[in-house]
Parts: C-alpha cells; structure tokens; sequence
C-alpha cells in the first residue's frame, strides 16, 4: 500500500478516511483510537487524542508472493513522547470486529514483564485503559493468548503499537531543511542520489512529502548530522559504503521508508541494490536514534535490512570490474577460494583470508562503536532482516517486527539490550550467524530481550533445510569466525514458540564464507541463560524442536577452534515453570562428540513473567532509569495535553464511549 502519509497527518483531526492507490484498506484512525495524558504514578488525568498521527500498514506485496509468508493482517503505530519521573494514562478504543468485548482477562500490553507492576489494565466493551511507567514499545492487545497458537489469527491479527519514547532536544538552528525537490540530486548509475557534504548539518520537516516517485539515495560524510521531525515521513535511503566515516548522527521520532525496486541490479557504493538496506554504513561513533524503519516494497522477492553497521559479511565498495561485482550470492552455496577484490571495512581480513592493514575510522571499543537506540524496525516479507550493529556497536531500547532474522549479535564486543521482538512467520529472533568473515568474534552480550510473539513455528517444520527448524536463538552457522565467550541472558518469551535454541555449525550451510581450507569456525564457551517462556513448547510439526550439532565432518587441516565444534555452552530455562533440561533438545548421539561440555543449570531467582498483573500499581514513585535517555537528543517532540490530575488509587477506569 502507499499512503500519503502528510495528508492523513492534516485530515487525522476530521476522522476521514483516505486510500490512496489501494483498492481496499482503511487508515488507522477507524482500527484504533488513542488518547493520552501525562501524570504522576498514580493519579488520574483526562486522556486526550494523540497529537501524532496513527500510522497503518498492511501488507505492501501485491498478488502470491511465497516471501511474504501469507502474513496479512495490519500494523498501527504511533509515536508518543513520556517526559521523565511522570506516567501514560491511555485509552485505547479498538474498532475491529472480533476485538470488542474480550475483557480484562483476553487483554494485554506487552511485554508484559514490563507493564504488569502497572496495574490492572480496565477493560469495558472495546475500551481499555491503563498506565505506562516508562519508555518502551508496547503492543496492545484485545486478544486471548490462545490465538497465537492458531495459523489463521495469528496471520490475519490487526495489531497496535504504542511507541513510547523519551524526549528530545530541538533541531539545532544552524541545520539545514532538505526540501523535496530535485535541487543538489544527481543521477548517478541511473540512481537518484545526493552526497550531503562532511561537517554539515540537515534536517526533514513534517509537513513536506519526501517521495520523489523513484529511489532515493543520500550518502553520508564525516561529522553529518541528520535530523527528523517528528512525524516527517521520508521514501529513501542513507548509505555510505565507499569509505569508513566517522562521527554521523541520525535521529528523531520520524519514519524512513524503503520503498521503491531498484532501477538496476547493484552498484556497491552507488546504489547497494543488491542488498537493499535502509540504512548501511561503515564507520566509527556513528549515532542512530528515534527512526522507524519500514520497508514497504510491493513487489515480491526484495530484499532489505532495516539497519546495518558494519556488516561482517559485505566488503567495502571498490573499484569492481564491470563483470565481478560483489553480490551476497557469492557467499551462498560458495567455496573457496574467493574474490581477492572484496576488500574489508573493519574485519581482520579480507574475503579471500588475506589481511586487512587500514583499520582507519575503525570502531576499538564500547566508545566509539554504533550507538543504536529507540529505532523500530518493520517489515512485511522474507530477505528484509532487523538490525546488525556491527563490532562494538549498541543496540539499547529498540524494536523489530520482521520476517526475517530479527537481530544479528555477529560481532565482537556488541551488546544488543532491552530490545522487544515480534518475531513473524520466518527467521531467528536472535540469529548467531551466517556468513562472516574469517575473524574472532567474542565477548558480546544480548540481555533482556522481550520476545512478545515468536511466529517462527508456521515455517519451522519446512525450514532451513537442515535438521534443526527456528527456535529462539541459533541458526545455521557457516562462518569461518571463531564465536567465543557470548552471553545471552533473560530472554523473556509471551505466547506460542516451538522451541528456545535450534543450532548447528555446518560447513555446507547455504549461506557461509570457510576459511582457505575449507573450515569453519566453532562456538566456545557461550552461555545461553534465564530464558523464561510463558507457555509449553508447542508442536508444528516433526522438526520444531531443541536442536544442537557441531560440524559432522571436519577436514584433516580443521583442527583446534576449526573443528566446527560447539564447546561448553551452558544453558538454563524455565518452561511454563519447570525446567529447561538435556531431555528437551535433540542432540544426535552419532555426533555428541560435536557438542562437548553442554551443561544445564537452574534459572536465576529472577521471576519468569506471568499472565495475571498485580490488581493495583504500587504506591512507591516509579524509578526512571536516566541511561535510557538517546545520547543525541535533537528533535523537538509534543506531549499529549494533560488536565489536573485528581487522586485515584485504584487501577484505571473508563465507561464505554
């Protein structure tokens, strides 16, 4: 669907309803509406409606598309600023048939470890109302747990999310407006493109259209500053893939959006069709915060990340003959020995194992990696994966709703925290790996991580085609990098989900790069701990199960950490309150060899989440957590109006409209 999203922002106040290039389809004002008002824990206000706009989507691909996975249904969203120590008092009315009248036991805002301390959510007819203590990404729902065990509602579910953000500082003064005209672009390699220069400072308005009817592609440069305001909505890309950059900043509560096909197949640096990311960058202290990344393509089979830093995979554009461009294709179903014209960004080495001497503009640490947080990554078919922050990079505070690989801990150094998933019919929620170059890869941390929906059962039985389906954490992992020491830690699991770990290193996997002789590396000492699923594992099919196995069949010269083996992974759970145990997992005995030293243990005192929130909010103020706040705080936001708030100590009500 393509919507004019700055006219519905101007109509939204008449509750018109517009289509725009669709023979079906209402926007979101007639699916769901919210009111907010800001208040203190936990006192009452009168809500009023949001000051932004309620964006909708359903799904872009036109006709029979296997890519899309058949997932339908819609997705409304909308951007909501929560100053610090005050709370969201929200209504919330639901106009979609089937979602009225569920009551306070089929209702949910999820995750629902973070929002059940909150009170008691009153829930009359198709009229909720509740509190949020704090910044997030919530979904709301009026329905019951069970649906998501079912193929048809779980495919077809209209969903709510609230994007519940901290505030931000304004546009600084001296930036300047990016208008939608066709001033400063070029045509380049048939691409629409605008280089905006180093040192310099931009910004998109919220009441321009940015669609300039064709792809659009900016490059960034040193010391570039990129500022949305919020509810700008811009069709384009940011990439820059021809040098290392340093110190850019992209932010603020608006959308960007991977729209169009590619006008020509790939030119690496200029255009990077062939991989179609929304955002890919290369570079050090490299700043991303606010955006919502969707990618609303309407032809099948485009791929497209929402985000990538420094891709362990993808070589830095070079000056291709014109009959060996790169392509991932090279990597899939590929041996070596490869291309000694793919040459590294930041990895150790170069694709063909040779070297890499310029680390220049290199993230070393914590300090200088990506800095990711409160970006929304969504999506609507297979290929369009969530987010790869590269080596030392942070994502903190964001979410994914993809069809793909959610988010991709493939880097050393990385953290990826406090981050909601809805996984949909296709990929890993937290994927370990495909295809990296041959490097040490250790010491990353993926933490609280709240997994609302995990869809990944739909597909699992049939896909990959391997022994283990797609679980939680895991993948098929084809990389000649050597995994050490990884910490993943409580992962929090809502409704139905098949299994929590299916992993396996495997030399012939589709997608791997192998070293010189043909190894792959192997996954040492990782710990895999406090996973915590709400419900029992639920059987789809023959293949939906716990899965571990090291490399079968490792050459003579794959010795040491080229083995391919899995060694001492330390694993604990907590399954609807009985344990993750050995007898879980499938664990083939003709190669237990593969995975020496697996040890199970207890989860940690840490409580798993449950179903029934506390009947009333604690009366003790909410405690903020003031790193959540973005590093970068540009964008002026709006709050939603607020009356004088009178005393209410009990959960909140509403009466039926």
């Amino acid at each position: 669907m393509i919507y004019s999203f700055q006219l519905f922002h101007r109509l939204l106040s008449l509750f018109v309803v517009i289509i725009i290039k669709s023979s079906s389809s209402v926007l979101a004002q007639s699916q769901y509406e919210v009111k907010t008002c800001l208040t203190v824990p936990w006192e009452s206000c009168i809500p009023q409606p949001s000051t932004n706009p309620i964006r909708y989507q359903t799904q872009p691909v036109t006709g029979v598309c296997e890519d899309t996975v058949d997932q339908a249904g819609s997705l409304s969203f909308v951007d909501i600023t929560l100053p610090p120590n005050e709370v969201l008092y929200v209504e919330v009315t639901t106009n979609v048939v089937g979602q009225e009248n569920v009551g306070a036991d089929n209702f949910y805002i999820r995750p629902s470890r973070l929002t059940e301390s909150w009170g008691t959510p009153s829930v009359i007819g198709n009229v909720a109302s509740f509190y949020i203590a704090d910044t997030g990404q919530f979904s709301v729902e009026f329905a019951a747990s069970n649906i998501w065990k079912e193929l048809t509602p779980t495919l077809n579910f209209n969903a709510l999310m609230l994007f519940i953000n901290p505030p931000m500082n304004d546009i600084p003064v001296d930036a300047t407006l990016i208008g939608n005209d066709f001033n400063d672009i070029q045509r380049e390699d048939g691409v629409l493109q605008r280089t905006l220069e180093s040192g310099s400072k931009h910004y998109f308005a919220a009441d321009i259209a940015y669609d300039w009817g064709e792809d659009m592609v900016f490059h960034v440069l040193d010391n570039t500053e990129i500022y949305f305001e919020d509810n700008s909505y811009v069709r384009a890309r940011f990439i820059q893939t021809k040098q290392k950059i340093d110190n850019v900043v992209i932010s603020g509560y608006g959308v960007l959006d991977n729209n169009y096909p590619p006008t020509e197949y790939d030119i690496p640096g200029s255009t990077d069709d062939g991989s179609r990311q929304a955002i890919h960058l290369l570079g050090k202290n490299i700043h991303i915060s606010g955006l919502t990344i969707v990618n609303t393509f309407s032809e099948c089979g485009e791929f497209g990340y929402a985000l990538n830093v420094n891709a362990n995979w993808s070589p830095m554009a070079a000056t291709y003959p014109a009959n060996d461009v790169f392509e991932a294709g090279e990597l899939q179903n590929g041996n070596p020995p490869y291309s000694s014209n793919r040459p590294a960004h930041c990895q150790e080495n170069n694709m063909d194992d040779t070297p890499n001497l310029d680390f220049s503009n290199c993230p070393s640490s914590q300090d200088d990696g990506a800095k990711v947080s409160f970006v929304k990554a969504i999506s609507w078919q297979m290929g369009q994966d969530g987010i790869n922050v590269g080596r030392f990079g942070t994502v903190a505070d964001s979410f994914v709703r993809v069809v793909d690989d959610a988010i991709k801990p493939w880097d050393s150094g990385a953290r990826y925290e406090r981050i909601t998933i809805w996984q949909l019919g296709l990929g890993w929620p937290i994927n370990l790996g495909w295809w990296g170059w041959t490097q040490n890869d250790v010491d990353t941390v993926v933490e609280n991580i709240y997994l609302i929906h995990n869809q990944n059962w739909m597909t699992s039985n049939d896909w990959p085609t391997t022994k283990s389906g797609q679980c939680v954490v895991g993948g098929i992992y084809g990389s000649s990098s050597i995994k050490r020491n990884y910490r993943i830690n409580n992962v929090f699991v809502e409704t139905a989900c098949s299994c929590a770990i299916g992993l396996e290193i495997n030399k012939a996997a589709f997608s791997r790069h192998l070293t010189p002789e043909g190894c792959v590396g192997s996954i040492l000492d990782m710990s895999i701990t406090n996973l915590f699923f709400d419900e029992e594992f639920i059987n789809a099919g023959t293949r939906t199960n716990n899965f571990l196995r090291g490399e079968r069949n490792p050459g003579a010269e794959c010795v040491g950490d080229y083995k391919g083996e899995i060694s001492n992974l330390v694993i604990s759970g907590d399954v609807n309150g009985r344990a993750l145990t050995e007898s879980d997992f499938v664990i083939p005995k003709r190669y237990t060899n593969t995975v020496p030293g697996i040890t199970f243990h207890s989860v940690d005192t840490n409580p798993s989440p449950t179903s029934n929130p506390s009947k009333i909010p604690t009366n003790a103020p909410y405690t903020f957590n003031p790193t959540k706040l973005p590093t970068q705080s540009p964008v002026k936001t709006t709050s939603p109006p607020s009356s004088p708030p009178s005393k209410n100590p009990t959960a909140p009500s509403v009466s039926p409209s």
